[in-house]
Protein backbone atom coordinates (compact mmCIF):
# COMPACT_ATOMS: atom_id res chain seq x y z
CA UNK A 1 0.00 0.00 0.00
CA UNK A 2 1.11 3.74 -0.73
CA UNK A 3 -0.32 6.23 2.11
CA UNK A 4 0.23 8.74 3.70
CA UNK A 5 1.35 5.64 5.44
CA UNK A 6 2.65 3.19 2.94
CA UNK A 7 1.99 -1.03 3.28
CA UNK A 8 1.79 -3.85 1.64
CA UNK A 9 -1.25 -5.62 1.62
CA UNK A 10 -1.05 -9.69 0.14
CA UNK A 11 -3.94 -10.96 2.10
CA UNK A 12 -7.56 -11.72 0.65
CA UNK A 13 -10.62 -13.36 1.21
CA UNK A 14 -10.08 -15.01 -2.32
CA UNK A 15 -8.26 -17.71 0.06
CA UNK A 16 -10.61 -17.93 2.82
CA UNK A 17 -10.89 -21.60 1.96
CA UNK A 18 -7.34 -22.31 3.29
CA UNK A 19 -8.21 -20.38 6.53
CA UNK A 20 -6.49 -23.30 8.32
CA UNK A 21 -3.12 -22.34 6.94
CA UNK A 22 -3.50 -18.33 6.16
CA UNK A 23 -3.60 -15.44 8.43
CA UNK A 24 -6.92 -14.21 7.79
CA UNK A 25 -7.95 -10.40 7.26
CA UNK A 26 -7.53 -7.34 6.06
CA UNK A 27 -8.18 -3.90 7.66
CA UNK A 28 -10.96 -1.47 6.68
CA UNK A 29 -12.38 1.38 7.71
CA UNK A 30 -16.04 2.71 7.59
CA UNK A 31 -18.21 2.66 4.54
CA UNK A 32 -20.76 5.28 3.17
CA UNK A 33 -22.55 4.88 0.32
CA UNK A 34 -20.64 5.35 -3.30
CA UNK A 35 -23.60 4.86 -5.92
CA UNK A 36 -22.54 8.23 -7.31
CA UNK A 37 -18.82 6.96 -8.37
CA UNK A 38 -20.16 4.95 -11.33
CA UNK A 39 -21.98 7.82 -12.76
CA UNK A 40 -18.16 9.26 -13.82
CA UNK A 41 -16.53 8.78 -16.83
CA UNK A 42 -15.05 5.91 -16.77
CA UNK A 43 -12.24 4.78 -19.14
CA UNK A 44 -9.86 1.80 -19.57
CA UNK A 45 -6.10 2.29 -20.73
CA UNK A 46 -4.10 -0.04 -22.27
CA UNK A 47 -0.27 0.46 -22.67
CA UNK A 48 1.84 -2.17 -23.72
CA UNK A 49 2.58 -3.59 -20.60
CA UNK A 50 0.14 -2.47 -18.34
CA UNK A 51 -4.29 -1.57 -18.30
CA UNK A 52 -5.54 0.83 -16.18
CA UNK A 53 -9.75 1.22 -14.68
CA UNK A 54 -10.02 5.34 -14.32
CA UNK A 55 -11.97 8.04 -13.56
CA UNK A 56 -8.74 10.61 -14.47
CA UNK A 57 -8.47 12.67 -17.52
CA UNK A 58 -6.71 10.63 -20.33
CA UNK A 59 -3.93 12.98 -20.56
CA UNK A 60 -2.90 12.22 -16.99
CA UNK A 61 -3.47 8.43 -17.21
CA UNK A 62 -1.06 8.15 -20.10
CA UNK A 63 1.29 10.05 -17.77
CA UNK A 64 0.91 7.51 -15.25
CA UNK A 65 1.31 4.45 -17.91
CA UNK A 66 4.39 6.23 -19.40
CA UNK A 67 6.03 6.46 -16.08
CA UNK A 68 5.06 2.56 -15.38
CA UNK A 69 6.43 1.53 -18.85
CA UNK A 70 9.61 3.42 -18.46
CA UNK A 71 10.13 1.67 -14.49
CA UNK A 72 9.45 -1.34 -15.92
CA UNK A 73 11.91 -0.79 -18.53
CA UNK A 74 14.53 -0.25 -16.23
CA UNK A 75 14.29 -2.45 -13.33
CA UNK A 76 12.16 -5.15 -14.54
CA UNK A 77 12.64 -8.46 -16.88
CA UNK A 78 12.31 -7.04 -20.37
CA UNK A 79 10.89 -10.74 -21.31
CA UNK A 80 8.22 -10.80 -19.40
CA UNK A 81 4.78 -11.08 -20.58
CA UNK A 82 2.44 -7.51 -19.79
CA UNK A 83 0.98 -7.57 -16.33
CA UNK A 84 -1.99 -7.71 -17.27
CA UNK A 85 -1.63 -11.24 -19.74
CA UNK A 86 0.20 -13.20 -17.17
CA UNK A 87 -1.32 -16.55 -15.28
CA UNK A 88 -1.46 -14.04 -12.22
CA UNK A 89 -2.89 -10.76 -14.09
CA UNK A 90 -2.55 -7.14 -12.90
CA UNK A 91 -5.62 -4.87 -12.34
CA UNK A 92 -4.63 -1.06 -11.87
CA UNK A 93 -7.77 1.38 -10.67
CA UNK A 94 -6.80 4.69 -9.94
CA UNK A 95 -9.04 7.13 -8.56
CA UNK A 96 -9.20 10.99 -8.27
CA UNK A 97 -10.97 11.65 -5.46
CA UNK A 98 -10.16 10.67 -1.61
CA UNK A 99 -13.48 9.91 -0.51
CA UNK A 100 -14.02 7.98 -3.54
CA UNK A 101 -11.09 6.10 -3.08
CA UNK A 102 -11.82 5.46 0.76
CA UNK A 103 -16.04 4.63 -0.23
CA UNK A 104 -14.61 1.47 -2.16
CA UNK A 105 -13.16 0.18 0.87
CA UNK A 106 -9.29 1.28 1.39
CA UNK A 107 -8.40 2.21 4.67
CA UNK A 108 -8.05 5.45 5.39
CA UNK A 109 -4.64 5.77 6.51
CA UNK A 110 -3.69 5.13 2.42
CA UNK A 111 -3.27 6.41 -0.54
CA UNK A 112 -2.39 3.72 -2.61
CA UNK A 113 -2.14 -0.17 -2.07
CA UNK A 114 -0.81 -3.35 -3.85
CA UNK A 115 -2.65 -6.17 -3.03
CA UNK A 116 -2.01 -10.02 -4.56
CA UNK A 117 -3.38 -13.40 -4.07
CA UNK A 118 -3.46 -16.21 -6.83
CA UNK A 119 -5.82 -14.92 -8.97
CA UNK A 120 -4.24 -11.21 -9.27
CA UNK A 121 -2.44 -9.04 -8.56
CA UNK A 122 -3.99 -5.25 -7.50
CA UNK A 123 -2.71 -1.89 -7.37
CA UNK A 124 -5.59 0.90 -6.30
CA UNK A 125 -4.35 4.48 -6.30
CA UNK A 126 -5.93 7.62 -5.61
CA UNK A 127 -3.89 10.80 -7.98
CA UNK A 128 -5.23 14.24 -6.11
CA UNK A 129 -3.53 17.39 -4.94
CA UNK A 130 -2.86 15.16 -1.68
CA UNK A 131 -0.98 12.89 -3.33
CA UNK A 132 1.40 12.57 -6.26
CA UNK A 133 -0.38 9.66 -8.27
CA UNK A 134 3.68 9.03 -10.63
CA UNK A 135 5.20 8.53 -7.28
CA UNK A 136 2.37 6.37 -5.26
CA UNK A 137 1.63 4.11 -8.43
CA UNK A 138 5.54 3.45 -9.04
CA UNK A 139 5.62 2.70 -4.97
CA UNK A 140 2.86 0.06 -6.02
CA UNK A 141 4.61 -0.90 -8.68
CA UNK A 142 7.53 -1.53 -6.69
CA UNK A 143 5.94 -3.50 -4.34
CA UNK A 144 4.23 -5.32 -7.18
CA UNK A 145 8.37 -6.17 -8.22
CA UNK A 146 9.38 -7.60 -4.85
CA UNK A 147 6.28 -9.82 -4.67
CA UNK A 148 6.95 -11.28 -8.16
CA UNK A 149 10.54 -11.61 -7.85
CA UNK A 150 10.83 -14.84 -5.98
CA UNK A 151 11.00 -15.67 -2.37
CA UNK A 152 13.61 -13.20 -0.32
CA UNK A 153 11.77 -12.32 2.29
CA UNK A 154 11.82 -8.39 2.98
CA UNK A 155 11.76 -6.50 6.39
CA UNK A 156 8.63 -3.68 6.66
CA UNK A 157 11.18 -1.06 6.44
CA UNK A 158 13.48 -2.58 3.56
CA UNK A 159 10.18 -3.39 1.94
CA UNK A 160 8.33 0.06 2.37
CA UNK A 161 11.94 2.13 2.56
CA UNK A 162 13.25 0.73 -1.32
CA UNK A 163 9.27 1.32 -2.81
CA UNK A 164 10.40 4.50 -1.91
CA UNK A 165 13.26 4.68 -2.89
CA UNK A 166 13.23 3.59 -5.86
CA UNK A 167 9.85 5.04 -6.57
CA UNK A 168 11.21 8.98 -6.09
CA UNK A 169 12.46 9.30 -9.89
CA UNK A 170 12.00 11.25 -12.87
CA UNK A 171 12.24 10.56 -16.78
CA UNK A 172 15.09 12.61 -18.68
CA UNK A 173 16.66 12.42 -21.70
CA UNK A 174 17.51 8.60 -22.57
CA UNK A 175 18.17 7.83 -19.05
CA UNK A 176 15.59 6.97 -16.12
CA UNK A 177 16.76 8.28 -12.59
CA UNK A 178 16.22 7.16 -9.34
CA UNK A 179 17.00 7.59 -5.80
CA UNK A 180 16.33 11.43 -5.63
CA UNK A 181 15.54 12.65 -2.45
CA UNK A 182 11.94 12.27 -0.80
CA UNK A 183 11.28 15.59 -0.28
CA UNK A 184 7.56 14.94 1.43
CA UNK A 185 9.73 12.97 3.95
CA UNK A 186 12.24 15.64 4.75
CA UNK A 187 9.82 17.99 6.58
CA UNK A 188 9.31 15.05 9.49
CA UNK A 189 12.91 13.91 9.24
CA UNK A 190 14.36 17.40 9.80
CA UNK A 191 11.88 18.85 12.57
CA UNK A 192 10.04 16.02 14.36
CA UNK A 193 11.45 13.69 17.31
CA UNK A 194 12.65 10.24 15.24
CA UNK A 195 11.08 6.83 16.04
CA UNK A 196 13.73 4.75 17.83
CA UNK A 197 16.29 2.51 15.31
CA UNK A 198 14.90 -0.56 17.35
CA UNK A 199 11.62 0.31 16.52
CA UNK A 200 12.04 0.65 12.75
CA UNK A 201 14.37 -2.40 12.65
CA UNK A 202 11.30 -4.87 14.10
CA UNK A 203 8.22 -3.41 13.07
CA UNK A 204 6.56 -6.19 10.57
CA UNK A 205 3.71 -3.88 10.19
CA UNK A 206 2.40 -0.14 10.54
CA UNK A 207 -1.02 -0.73 12.35
CA UNK A 208 -1.19 1.51 15.71
CA UNK A 209 1.07 4.41 14.62
CA UNK A 210 -0.49 7.94 14.07
CA UNK A 211 -0.02 10.29 10.71
CA UNK A 212 3.28 11.51 12.11
CA UNK A 213 4.77 8.54 12.99
CA UNK A 214 3.65 6.70 10.05
CA UNK A 215 5.52 9.04 8.10
CA UNK A 216 8.70 9.07 10.24
CA UNK A 217 8.77 5.47 9.45
CA UNK A 218 8.46 5.56 5.91
CA UNK A 219 10.92 8.36 5.83
CA UNK A 220 13.89 6.92 8.52
CA UNK A 221 13.17 3.26 6.11
CA UNK A 222 13.73 5.37 3.24
CA UNK A 223 16.66 7.04 4.59
CA UNK A 224 17.81 3.62 5.68
CA UNK A 225 17.73 2.12 2.09
CA UNK A 226 19.51 4.97 0.77
CA UNK A 227 22.48 5.04 2.76
CA UNK A 228 22.64 1.08 2.29
CA UNK A 229 22.62 1.93 -1.52
CA UNK A 230 25.11 4.77 -1.01
CA UNK A 231 27.75 2.51 0.63
CA UNK A 232 27.06 -0.60 -1.59
CA UNK A 233 28.63 -1.42 -5.33
CA UNK A 234 24.92 -1.98 -6.70
CA UNK A 235 21.47 -3.33 -5.79
CA UNK A 236 23.05 -6.93 -6.29
CA UNK A 237 24.87 -6.42 -2.68
CA UNK A 238 22.20 -4.69 -0.91
CA UNK A 239 20.19 -7.79 -1.88
CA UNK A 240 22.92 -10.00 -0.61
CA UNK A 241 22.69 -8.06 2.77
CA UNK A 242 18.66 -8.96 2.73
CA UNK A 243 19.97 -12.50 1.94
CA UNK A 244 21.98 -12.43 5.34
CA UNK A 245 19.41 -10.83 6.96
CA UNK A 246 17.08 -13.61 6.26
CA UNK A 247 19.39 -16.65 6.74
CA UNK A 248 20.12 -15.49 10.13
CA UNK A 249 16.54 -14.87 11.18
CA UNK A 250 15.88 -18.64 9.91
CA UNK A 251 19.02 -19.52 12.06
CA UNK A 252 17.10 -18.39 14.93
CA UNK A 253 18.20 -14.99 15.73
CA UNK A 254 16.15 -12.29 16.83
CA UNK A 255 15.72 -9.48 14.56
CA UNK A 256 18.38 -7.30 16.05
CA UNK A 257 21.09 -9.81 15.57
CA UNK A 258 20.52 -10.59 12.55
CA UNK A 259 20.03 -6.89 11.24
CA UNK A 260 23.66 -6.43 12.53
CA UNK A 261 24.83 -9.36 10.89
CA UNK A 262 23.60 -8.78 8.17
CA UNK A 263 23.97 -5.15 7.00
CA UNK A 264 26.97 -4.88 9.44
CA UNK A 265 25.77 -2.10 11.40
CA UNK A 266 24.99 -1.47 14.94
CA UNK A 267 21.62 -0.61 15.84
CA UNK A 268 22.22 1.64 18.73
CA UNK A 269 24.33 3.74 16.58
CA UNK A 270 22.21 3.53 13.46
CA UNK A 271 20.07 6.66 14.46
CA UNK A 272 23.08 8.96 14.35
CA UNK A 273 24.83 7.45 11.65
CA UNK A 274 21.64 7.98 9.94
CA UNK A 275 21.33 12.23 10.97
CA UNK A 276 24.75 12.41 9.99
CA UNK A 277 23.72 11.16 6.37
CA UNK A 278 20.50 13.12 6.52
CA UNK A 279 22.59 16.20 7.26
CA UNK A 280 25.51 15.79 5.05
CA UNK A 281 22.58 16.14 1.97
CA UNK A 282 23.93 14.70 -0.67
CA UNK A 283 21.96 11.64 -1.73
CA UNK A 284 23.12 10.42 -4.80
CA UNK A 285 20.57 9.04 -7.25
CA UNK A 286 21.55 6.34 -9.87
CA UNK A 287 20.22 6.54 -13.47
CA UNK A 288 19.47 3.55 -15.76
CA UNK A 289 19.52 4.32 -19.60
CA UNK A 290 16.90 3.09 -21.60
CA UNK A 291 15.01 4.60 -24.38
CA UNK A 292 12.49 6.89 -22.51
CA UNK A 293 10.62 7.87 -26.02
CA UNK A 294 9.22 4.02 -25.42
CA UNK A 295 8.70 3.03 -29.19
CA UNK A 296 5.12 2.10 -29.89
CA UNK A 297 3.96 3.95 -26.59
CA UNK A 298 0.53 4.71 -27.65
CA UNK A 299 -1.88 3.60 -25.29
CA UNK A 300 -5.23 2.23 -26.25
CA UNK A 301 -8.54 3.86 -24.81
CA UNK A 302 -12.20 2.41 -24.41
CA UNK A 303 -15.10 3.65 -22.46
CA UNK A 304 -16.71 1.50 -19.96
CA UNK A 305 -20.39 1.77 -19.19
CA UNK A 306 -21.92 2.49 -15.85
CA UNK A 307 -21.63 -1.62 -15.80
CA UNK A 308 -18.19 -2.68 -16.54
CA UNK A 309 -17.09 0.33 -14.37
CA UNK A 310 -19.93 -1.19 -11.21
CA UNK A 311 -18.18 -4.74 -11.91
CA UNK A 312 -14.37 -3.48 -11.10
CA UNK A 313 -15.43 -1.36 -8.21
CA UNK A 314 -17.77 -4.57 -6.92
CA UNK A 315 -14.54 -6.89 -7.06
CA UNK A 316 -12.31 -4.28 -5.79
CA UNK A 317 -14.64 -3.18 -2.86
CA UNK A 318 -14.47 -7.16 -2.29
CA UNK A 319 -10.99 -6.79 -1.57
CA UNK A 320 -11.34 -4.47 1.39
CA UNK A 321 -14.76 -6.88 2.80
CA UNK A 322 -16.74 -4.15 1.78
CA UNK A 323 -19.54 -6.61 1.11
CA UNK A 324 -22.65 -3.68 0.94
CA UNK A 325 -21.40 -1.50 -1.70
CA UNK A 326 -19.89 -4.63 -3.22
CA UNK A 327 -23.53 -6.36 -3.77
CA UNK A 328 -25.05 -2.85 -4.45
CA UNK A 329 -22.94 -2.48 -7.49
CA UNK A 330 -23.22 -6.10 -8.85
CA UNK A 331 -27.02 -5.69 -8.14
CA UNK A 332 -27.32 -2.65 -10.22
CA UNK A 333 -24.89 -4.59 -12.73
CA UNK A 334 -27.40 -7.27 -13.50
CA UNK A 335 -29.68 -4.74 -15.49
CA UNK A 336 -27.26 -5.12 -18.20
CA UNK A 337 -26.99 -8.12 -20.71
CA UNK A 338 -23.22 -7.94 -20.98
CA UNK A 339 -22.08 -7.71 -17.01
CA UNK A 340 -25.32 -9.35 -15.57
CA UNK A 341 -22.99 -12.67 -15.33
CA UNK A 342 -20.37 -11.44 -13.88
CA UNK A 343 -22.63 -9.79 -11.25
CA UNK A 344 -24.60 -13.11 -10.49
CA UNK A 345 -21.02 -14.51 -9.51
CA UNK A 346 -20.26 -11.12 -7.51
CA UNK A 347 -23.15 -11.72 -6.17
CA UNK A 348 -22.44 -15.35 -5.41
CA UNK A 349 -19.10 -14.19 -4.11
CA UNK A 350 -20.96 -12.01 -1.76
CA UNK A 351 -23.88 -14.62 -0.74
CA UNK A 352 -20.88 -17.08 0.00
CA UNK A 353 -18.80 -15.07 2.19
CA UNK A 354 -22.35 -14.03 4.00
CA UNK A 355 -23.30 -17.92 4.95
CA UNK A 356 -26.28 -17.58 2.75
CA UNK A 357 -25.52 -21.03 0.83
CA UNK A 358 -28.93 -21.82 -1.06
CA UNK A 359 -28.71 -18.08 -2.77
CA UNK A 360 -24.88 -18.36 -3.66
CA UNK A 361 -25.35 -21.67 -5.37
CA UNK A 362 -27.82 -20.26 -7.26
CA UNK A 363 -26.75 -17.14 -8.67
CA UNK A 364 -23.55 -19.02 -9.72
CA UNK A 365 -25.50 -21.19 -11.14
CA UNK A 366 -27.51 -18.34 -13.03
CA UNK A 367 -24.38 -17.29 -14.03
CA UNK A 368 -22.94 -20.69 -15.47
CA UNK A 369 -26.59 -20.67 -17.14
CA UNK A 370 -25.79 -17.39 -18.88
CA UNK A 371 -22.27 -17.93 -19.93
CA UNK A 372 -20.66 -21.44 -19.87
CA UNK A 373 -17.92 -20.18 -21.24
CA UNK A 374 -16.03 -17.73 -18.84
CA UNK A 375 -12.85 -18.90 -17.06
CA UNK A 376 -13.32 -16.15 -13.72
CA UNK A 377 -16.52 -17.15 -13.45
CA UNK A 378 -15.93 -21.04 -13.43
CA UNK A 379 -12.88 -19.99 -10.62
CA UNK A 380 -15.31 -18.17 -8.25
CA UNK A 381 -17.56 -21.15 -8.41
CA UNK A 382 -14.37 -23.13 -7.69
CA UNK A 383 -13.75 -20.73 -4.72
CA UNK A 384 -17.35 -21.20 -3.26
CA UNK A 385 -16.83 -25.10 -3.34
CA UNK A 386 -13.34 -24.86 -1.89
CA UNK A 387 -14.51 -22.22 1.11
CA UNK A 388 -17.62 -25.31 2.04
CA UNK A 389 -15.08 -27.85 1.72
CA UNK A 390 -13.08 -26.56 4.17
CA UNK A 391 -15.66 -25.55 6.71
CA UNK A 392 -17.47 -28.32 7.33
CA UNK A 393 -16.06 -30.91 9.48
CA UNK A 394 -18.64 -33.68 7.59
CA UNK A 395 -16.68 -36.19 6.05
CA UNK A 396 -18.87 -37.25 3.26
CA UNK A 397 -19.79 -33.85 2.60
CA UNK A 398 -16.53 -32.57 2.45
CA UNK A 399 -15.61 -35.36 -0.73
CA UNK A 400 -18.82 -33.58 -1.58
CA UNK A 401 -17.96 -30.42 -1.84
CA UNK A 402 -14.45 -31.76 -2.99
CA UNK A 403 -16.04 -33.49 -6.12
CA UNK A 404 -17.80 -29.92 -6.97
CA UNK A 405 -14.65 -28.39 -6.76
CA UNK A 406 -13.00 -30.30 -9.09
CA UNK A 407 -15.90 -31.02 -11.51
CA UNK A 408 -15.77 -26.77 -11.71
CA UNK A 409 -12.20 -26.57 -12.17
CA UNK A 410 -12.03 -29.10 -14.90
CA UNK A 411 -14.99 -27.37 -16.80
CA UNK A 412 -12.20 -23.98 -16.38
CA UNK A 413 -9.65 -26.14 -17.96
CA UNK A 414 -11.56 -26.46 -20.79
CA UNK A 415 -11.95 -22.82 -21.08
CA UNK A 416 -8.04 -22.16 -20.49
CA UNK A 417 -4.42 -23.23 -19.61
CA UNK A 418 -4.43 -23.51 -15.81
CA UNK A 419 -3.16 -20.95 -13.24
CA UNK A 420 -1.55 -20.96 -10.16
CA UNK A 421 -4.93 -20.94 -8.22
CA UNK A 422 -6.39 -23.42 -10.49
CA UNK A 423 -3.62 -26.00 -9.77
CA UNK A 424 -3.47 -24.91 -6.13
CA UNK A 425 -7.44 -25.68 -5.72
CA UNK A 426 -6.82 -28.88 -7.85
CA UNK A 427 -4.42 -30.14 -5.87
CA UNK A 428 -6.80 -29.26 -2.67
CA UNK A 429 -10.04 -31.25 -4.29
CA UNK A 430 -7.76 -33.94 -4.40
CA UNK A 431 -6.36 -33.80 -0.71
CA UNK A 432 -9.77 -33.84 0.38
CA UNK A 433 -11.15 -36.26 -1.66
CA UNK A 434 -8.32 -38.83 -0.81
CA UNK A 435 -7.07 -39.67 -4.07
CA UNK A 436 -4.48 -39.80 -6.57
CA UNK A 437 -2.12 -38.20 -4.21
CA UNK A 438 0.32 -38.18 -6.69
CA UNK A 439 -1.59 -35.99 -9.15
CA UNK A 440 -2.06 -33.61 -6.01
CA UNK A 441 1.47 -33.58 -5.66
CA UNK A 442 1.60 -32.51 -8.97
CA UNK A 443 -0.76 -29.99 -9.59
CA UNK A 444 0.80 -28.89 -6.17
CA UNK A 445 4.36 -28.46 -7.62
CA UNK A 446 2.96 -26.60 -10.44
CA UNK A 447 1.48 -24.05 -8.60
CA UNK A 448 4.77 -23.95 -6.15
CA UNK A 449 6.77 -23.45 -9.36
CA UNK A 450 4.12 -20.84 -11.01
CA UNK A 451 3.72 -18.43 -7.53
CA UNK A 452 6.51 -18.77 -5.70
CA UNK A 453 5.40 -16.65 -2.82
CA UNK A 454 2.17 -18.38 -1.70
CA UNK A 455 2.91 -19.96 1.28
CA UNK A 456 -0.80 -21.88 1.11
CA UNK A 457 0.68 -24.00 -1.72
CA UNK A 458 3.71 -24.87 -0.22
CA UNK A 459 1.60 -26.03 2.99
CA UNK A 460 -0.60 -27.88 0.79
CA UNK A 461 2.54 -29.41 -1.13
CA UNK A 462 3.82 -30.27 2.67
CA UNK A 463 1.02 -32.05 3.47
CA UNK A 464 0.51 -33.91 -0.28
CA UNK A 465 4.06 -35.62 0.72
CA UNK A 466 3.48 -36.55 4.46
CA UNK A 467 0.50 -38.70 3.07
CA UNK A 468 2.43 -39.88 0.20
CA UNK A 469 5.42 -40.71 2.70
CA UNK A 470 7.89 -38.28 1.19
CA UNK A 471 8.77 -37.04 4.75
CA UNK A 472 12.05 -35.97 3.83
CA UNK A 473 10.56 -33.88 1.09
CA UNK A 474 7.15 -32.71 3.41
CA UNK A 475 9.93 -31.16 5.93
CA UNK A 476 12.28 -29.53 2.85
CA UNK A 477 8.72 -27.57 1.63
CA UNK A 478 7.82 -26.76 4.97
CA UNK A 479 11.07 -25.22 6.44
CA UNK A 480 10.71 -23.20 2.83
CA UNK A 481 7.43 -21.69 4.52
CA UNK A 482 10.06 -21.16 7.90
CA UNK A 483 12.61 -19.28 5.64
CA UNK A 484 10.25 -16.91 4.06
CA UNK A 485 8.18 -16.03 6.97
CA UNK A 486 9.94 -15.08 10.33
CA UNK A 487 6.21 -13.69 11.98
CA UNK A 488 4.47 -16.04 14.10
CA UNK A 489 1.24 -17.26 12.39
CA UNK A 490 -0.93 -19.75 11.52
CA UNK A 491 1.41 -21.02 8.50
CA UNK A 492 4.41 -21.05 10.54
CA UNK A 493 2.59 -23.15 13.43
CA UNK A 494 1.65 -25.26 10.53
CA UNK A 495 4.86 -25.50 8.73
CA UNK A 496 6.15 -26.53 12.48
CA UNK A 497 3.43 -29.23 13.07
CA UNK A 498 3.98 -30.69 9.68
CA UNK A 499 8.29 -30.99 10.19
CA UNK A 500 7.73 -32.35 13.53
CA UNK A 501 5.26 -34.51 12.88
CA UNK A 502 7.45 -36.05 9.55
CA UNK A 503 10.19 -36.19 11.99
CA UNK A 504 8.40 -38.40 14.44
CA UNK A 505 7.06 -40.57 11.16
CA UNK A 506 10.90 -41.01 9.70
CA UNK A 507 12.15 -41.98 13.32
CA UNK A 508 9.82 -44.71 13.54
CA UNK A 509 9.95 -46.51 10.48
Amino acid sequence: MLSVQMCINVKNRQTAWLAFLLIAGLACGQFVSADELVEREWKLLTSANFRVHTVLPVDRTVELLRHLEVMRAALDDPSAAPTYQSSVPTVIVALDDGDDYWRVGAPRETIGIFNADTRENVIFIQDTERSSGVRVILHEYVHYLHHKNGRAALPKWFEEGRAEYLSQSRIYSDNFEYGLRAESRLPSLNFAAWLPAVEIITRSEIDGLDELQGDLFYGQSWLLVHYLYSRAAGSAEVMEMVARYNNHLSNGLDKIAAFERGFDLKVDELQELLQTYLMENEFESKSVAINTALPGFSPRVTSLTAAEAQIALGRMAMRFQNDADAERWFRAALSDDVTRPHAEAGLGTVEGFRGDIDAAEKRFEAAIYLVSYDFNIWMDYAQFWARRASETRDYEKRKFFAKRLEESLRNALTISDATPELNSLMGYSYLMQGKDIDEAIEFLEAAVRESPIDQSSRLLLATAYMMFRQFEQAIAMAETVLRYEHEASHATATARNIIDEATMQMNDR
